[in-house]
């Protein structure tokens, strides 16, 4: 597992001479990219490991620094590893808190106290107005992630994309259920949605917690494929699901004053871009960009002032319709007095 040796190469650079990647992959029979990957999560959860390239280089531990982990559980360094709030949704979050103590009274050693970040800077996951989307399946999710055995659960699907995210250009398109049994690799956490990324028939898949159903921990082990990475490939399923999503190409006409706001009824950085490069006639910007669907685009700009659709026209006539439509429901009303 992969805690486990991370826990072993802590340990053993912090009880032997500065070595290299190349060795620590050999000793625990692994690639030199796995070891790189491992070296990158200490450093995130606060390790000074040092990596250094030429003749006299190699990977150690800033001198003076002593590790907690003598005394630290395995399940207390795998909350370090997932964060605070993975670790609170997870029933964790005792585990993270004495973790962090140990990890900053070892940190402290070094200088003045790390509490001062903590005290200052604060992330803060969840989204506004909207409950945590804690999954009922959570727990047994994740044990099947810790324990490597596969997994059987049914699954609401709405779309081919919309499997893989949350996908809002499928919101309104009716539920298809399915058992799906699968190898689990790892749990994300996106903002405040929990996402498996799992193998199913030598493909690589990714279903949302929420949808699950009558989960079922096997016995049959995982198989998990080799040199796998859940930190690429979440980033490069995302940017899959972004490009696939946005698949309209809608050319506007705004005021100057009007870019931020599209900015935020479009989110992504996509419409910074197009904002950057659009052609400016007087205080109108002309702008180039790719949205969802005419459904969700005509939403999206419904709320951007002085906006004009140039392309396509059946956007154009989407916003039309629904802005005559609101117009019509949104008549003055005369007061008693001026009633005749």
């Amino acid at each position: 597992m992969r805690t486990s040796r991370m826990l072993a190469v802590l340990l053993e650079l912090g009880n032997a001479r500065p070595t290299t990647a190349q060795a620590l992959a050999e000793r625990h029979h692994v690639s030199t990219r796995t070891i790189q990957r491992d070296i990158a999560a200490l450093q995130q959860i606060g390790v000074p490991v040092w990596t250094r390239t030429g003749p006299a280089g190699g990977v150690g531990l800033v001198d003076g620094w002593r590790s907690p982990v003598t005394g630290m559980t395995a399940v207390e360094l795998q909350t370090l590893i997932i964060g605070e709030a993975g670790s609170r949704d997870l029933g964790l979050h005792d585990d993270f808190t004495a973790a962090r103590l140990k990890m900053l009274s070892a940190a402290s050693q070094l200088g003045p106290s790390p509490e001062r970040t903590h005290e200052r800077f604060l992330l803060d996951n969840e989204a506004w107005f909207a409950p945590s989307d804690r999954p009922a399946a959570l727990a047994e999710v994740a044990r099947s992630v810790w324990e490597g055995r596969r997994l059987s659960f049914d699954y609401a699907f709405r779309s081919h994309v919309e499997a893989a995210a949350s996908g809002s250009a499928a919101a309104q398109s009716p539920l298809r259920r399915g058992r799906r049994s699968v190898d689990p690799l790892g749990l994300v956490l996106k903002t405040d949605r929990w996402y498996l990324v799992a193998a199913r028939q030598g493909t690589l898949r990714t279903y949302r917690l929420s949808r699950m159903s009558h989960v079922e921990i096997l016995t049959e082990q995982c198989a998990r494929p080799a040199e796998f990475s859940l930190a690429e490939y979440w980033r490069e399923s995302r940017g899959t699901l972004e490009a696939s999503l946005a698949s309209l190409p809608v050319r506007l006409s705004l005021p100057m004053a009007s870019a931020e706001v599209l900015v935020a009824a479009v989110p992504g950085p996509g419409t910074r871009t197009a904002i950057s490069e659009a052609d400016c006639d007087g205080d109108r910007l002309e702008i180039r960009l790719h949205m969802e669907s005419v459904d969700i685009a005509s939403s999206q700009l419904m709320g951007v002032p002085g906006v004009e659709v140039l392309e396509p026209a059946e956007l154009r006539r989407e916003i039309h319709e629904r802005a005559e439509a609101l117009r019509v429901r949104n008549q003055p009303v005369e007061s008693e007095s001026t009633a005749v």
